[in-house]
Formats: C-alpha cells, sequence, structure tokens
C-alpha cells in the first residue's frame, strides 16, 4: 500500500508539472501572439474561425475547424488573447494546442523512464524552440498537429504492452488520429513501430523482427482509414485518391538552396541540431528510441528539403516530441551534488534557446504588415462605408475590423483553364456595378509578395491595365498595405 501511494504521489507531481509546463508555454504564446498573418492559410484560417458560417468545411486538415469550434464552446470570448482581437479564437488554439503537446512531450518522457530533470529540461528546451514558438504565436496547423501527435504518442505509451493482444488494436485506433491533423502523418509510421519497440522493452521481452512487420502493417491500415475518413469529410467519399496532394506538391515545390536549409531546418530547430546529435551516439538512451529519431527526422527532413518550401520549420514540428524523448533518454543522470552543478548549466541552454527564438519570432512582425495597420490604410482611402476588393489571399476579411466595410475576393473567380482575357471581360461589368454602387479600393499588396502563382501573377498585371484603361485610378503608394481607391471616369 505504501508503494502504491509512493506511485500515486509521484503520478501527481508528473501531472502537476505537466500541467504548469504547458499552461506557462500557452501564456508565453499568446503574449506574444503575432500581429501579422503567416500564409494563405493563416488568413484562411482566421477568417473562418471568426465567422464559422464563412468556414470551409472541407479544409484538408480535417481535425482544426472541429476542434475551434470545441474551444468556442468552452472558451470565454478572447480566449488567451485579447477579447478586442477578431481572430482571438485561431490564436487562442495555437497557443492552447502548443501548451497541450509540451505537456504531452514531458508525460511521453516520464512514461520511458527518463528522470523528472531531464524530462522537464527536454519540455522546457522545446517550448522555446523557435520554430514551435513562432507557430505558437501564430495562426496555422502546425501546433495542432503537435499536440495530436505528442497526445497520440502519451496515449500510446501508456497502453499495457505486456499484453499486446489489447495494446496492438487500442494503438492502431491512436494511430489514426494524426492523419486527421495533417496529411503528413505517414512519416510517422516507421517511428511509431520503433517507439512502440522501446515501450514494449520496458515491460516485457522485445517483439521480434516478423511481430514487427506485423505491427507495421496494422499500422499502414490505421493511415489508410485516416486517409479515407480525411476523404470522406472533405465530401470526397471513402477513395484513395491522393490527387490532390500530388498536385499541391508538384505546384509548390521549389529549388533547393542553402536558404531553404537554413529557413527549414536550421533556424527553426537551432540547439535541437546539435543536441539531438550528442544524443544519438549516447549508449543511455535506448537503441530503439534513437533509431526511431532517425527513421521519422532523415526521411522528413529530406522530403521537406527536396520540395523546397521552409515553411519555417513548421513541418518539422509534428514527431518534435521525439527530440525532447531521446534528449531526455540521453541525458546523464546524477546524484544530488552533480545534479546541482547541472542545473546552472541546462538553464543556460534553455535562455539560450530563448534568445535564439526571439528574433526568429518577432523579426517575423516587425517586417511583415499587421491586419490593424490594413483596417487603418482602408478606412483612410475608403471612409466608413464601401467596398475592398482583393486579389490576394495574405489577409481574412475587412469587416472583422471595419463591419461597414465588405469584400470581395476577385481570385476565386479565375478558373484554372480560361483564358485571361475572357477572365477579365467577364469581371468588367462587375466592376462596373461595384463601382457604381458607392466607394471601391483595390488592395494591391499582392505586389509584395514572391510567392504568387505566374498565373495569379498574369491575371493582376492584367486587370491592373483594364482598371487604367476604363476607370480612374488614384494609387495610395502605402509601405504595409498599397491601394487603389476606383472611380468612375
Amino acid at each position: 500500500m505504501n508503494a502504491g501511494r509512493g506511485r500515486s504521489v509521484d503520478v501527481g507531481i508528473d501531472v502537476g508539472i505537466a500541467l504548469l509546463l504547458g499552461s506557462l508555454a500557452t501564456w508565453l504564446y499568446a503574449a506574444t501572439s503575432l500581429h501579422c498573418i503567416y500564409g494563405n492559410d493563416g488568413a484562411m484560417l482566421g477568417d473562418w474561425t471568426a465567422l464559422p458560417e464563412r468556414a470551409y468545411r472541407q479544409y484538408h486538415n480535417t481535425l482544426y475547424l472541429p476542434c475551434a469550434d470545441l474551444l468556442r464552446c468552452v472558451l470565454p470570448r478572447g480566449g488567451v488573447v485579447s477579447a478586442d482581437d477578431p481572430l482571438w479564437l485561431a490564436k487562442s488554439l495555437s497557443a492552447i494546442a502548443g501548451g497541450i503537446g509540451l505537456a504531452c512531450s514531458y508525460g511521453c518522457c516520464r512514461a520511458l523512464g527518463s528522470a523528472r530533470g531531464a524530462s522537464l529540461f527536454a519540455g522546457l528546451l522545446l517550448a522555446v524552440t523557435p520554430g514551435l514558438w513562432f507557430f505558437g504565436a501564430s495562426i496555422e496547423v502546425h501546433t495542432q498537429h503537435f499536440a495530436v501527435v505528442a497526445a497520440t504518442a502519451l496515449a500510446t505509451l501508456w497502453l499495457p504492452w505486456h499484453r499486446p493482444a489489447l495494446a496492438v488494436p487500442a494503438a492502431c485506433a491512436l494511430f489514426v488520429l494524426p492523419y486527421l491533423s495533417h496529411q503528413s502523418a505517414p512519416t510517422l509510421g516507421p517511428a511509431w513501430i520503433l517507439l512502440i519497440q522501446s515501450a514494449r522493452r520496458r515491460v516485457a521481452p522485445a517483439f521480434s523482427w516478423p511481430a514487427l512487420f506485423g505491427l507495421g502493417c496494422v499500422l499502414l491500415l490505421a493511415l489508410g482509414l485516416g486517409h479515407l475518413l480525411v476523404q470522406w469529410q472533405r465530401g470526397l467519399g471513402f477513395a484513395f485518391g491522393v490527387g490532390g496532394v500530388a498536385d499541391t506538391v508538384v505546384a509548390w515545390r521549389r529549388e533547393l538552396t542553402p536558404t531553404v536549409v537554413f529557413e527549414a531546418v536550421v533556424a527553426p530547430l537551432a540547439l535541437w541540431l546539435p543536441l539531438t546529435a550528442w544524443a544519438l551516439v549516447q549508449r543511455r538512451a535506448d537503441g530503439w528510441l534513437r533509431a526511431s529519431v532517425l527513421a521519422c527526422y532523415a526521411p522528413l527532413t529530406a522530403s521537406v528539403l527536396w520540395w523546397g518550401v521552409a515553411e519555417r520549420g513548421g513541418y518539422l514540428l509534428g514527431p518534435a516530441f521525439l527530440l525532447a524523448l531521446l534528449l531526455a533518454a540521453a541525458w546523464p543522470e546524477a546524484n544530488e551534488r552533480r545534479r546541482a552543478a547541472w542545473r546552472p548549466a541546462m538553464l543556460l541552454v534553455v535562455l539560450a534557446q530563448a534568445a535564439l527564438a526571439w528574433p526568429f519570432v518577432r523579426g517575423f512582425d516587425q517586417a511583415g504588415a499587421p491586419l490593424s495597420a490594413r483596417a487603418q490604410r482602408v478606412a483612410s482611402v475608403l471612409g466608413e462605408r464601401g467596398l475592398v476588393l482583393s486579389c490576394n489571399d495574405n489577409a481574412p476579411t475587412i469587416a472583422l475590423w471595419l463591419p461597414t466595410v465588405q469584400e470581395t475576393p476577385l481570385l476565386p473567380t479565375l478558373a484554372n483553364d480560361a483564358p485571361l482575357d475572357v477572365w477579365i471581360a467577364g469581371l468588367e461589368p462587375l466592376l462596373h456595378g461595384f463601382v457604381a454602387s458607392g466607394p471601391v479600393v483595390l488592395d494591391v499588396s499582392y505586389r509584395l509578395r514572391r510567392d504568387l502563382p505566374d498565373r495569379v501573377r498574369d491575371a493582376t498585371m492584367r486587370l491592373e491595365q483594364r482598371l487604367r484603361e476604363r476607370f480612374a485610378v488614384t494609387e495610395h503608394a502605402f509601405a504595409d498595405w498599397p491601394l487603389w481607391r476606383i472611380a468612375a471616369k
């Protein structure tokens, strides 16, 4: 009974530490929430969560909107950010998901037997990792995926692996979840097999290679089910089509350059790179765990670099709990005297990581265009009422800040195969109708972007030419949100 009480106390302490770590991280991400939007997905997610009636429920990362709906029901207005921020829900989701992922990462470290101090050190270091801090403070899906993967891993490690007949089906059911949060989940497969082997070895003899092969087949079925569920949620039926993913990969692939390597791997992970390299050669860490990290991050990093889309390290965040697991497992055990000597060094490493992360996070905001500034620019040119035409996808609708101003995106009318002259000709009567109904501005901030597809760039050039020919155009060359005032000639 005394042993049982001691075990309960230990678990209670770990739960308390995990909750404190997650809460502090959530506070950090919310307190440093970005004022600028990162990427077009951030703009769409901010728009959809602020105006759920506009939400595109077939969004390919299908867990995002249901999680946002759940938070809307349980959080007061403002969530963990300001109640005056119209994007509070999406920002709260990112911050809270980051905190949940960190709490679960700490739990994973303890579930595999790492010391409490080493597990906390790994969790703190992960919390101030540049990539995780950035996405915890921005609107995107990456911290939610991190949270889902870490929570799935924690639940998997808790399964009774001394009874495989119970544990394997449960692990299969759990492994469906990461696919629903991000379609990069198949990259987790090999690492998951090896992670389960590491958990199994703590309570029973290791699985044989044929048993591991069978486990891999079961997990593959789980991924297949996850894919089918995503297809079904997107209204595509239970079909195995992967054309949409393939089209995205082909359309957005970029040339590999040293800049991509730095932006996709080096800057977002920072001190994790040397620490992981050190941990991989430490025999204190279980060999299956070390193999799991390599099996995950080697192909994942290679695929990201091959694709050439840096995403500020976002695609490397999903399995980041593995980095914490490895570091905690490899950290030297110490008696009380040596532990006291190690603590300042551990604190210095965490502070150094935070110092590297700060410019990575805040520098984006300082170099970007705040959404509040967009509202100010539009109001100064348009007045209290009117219409904003946009050919970009880098901002939520202006009505969130200026309720009496409408915004109409023009690019959805651009079919993939329609000649641009036909598109312009069909758009012109609409433009005349808009101008006749009241004041109109065109948001030309797309000019500041470098990632627009060639067809979109050509379309905007044709549109600008036609507007100059048919209307009176007054340019307002704001550095952050340039606008054109459009009026009849």
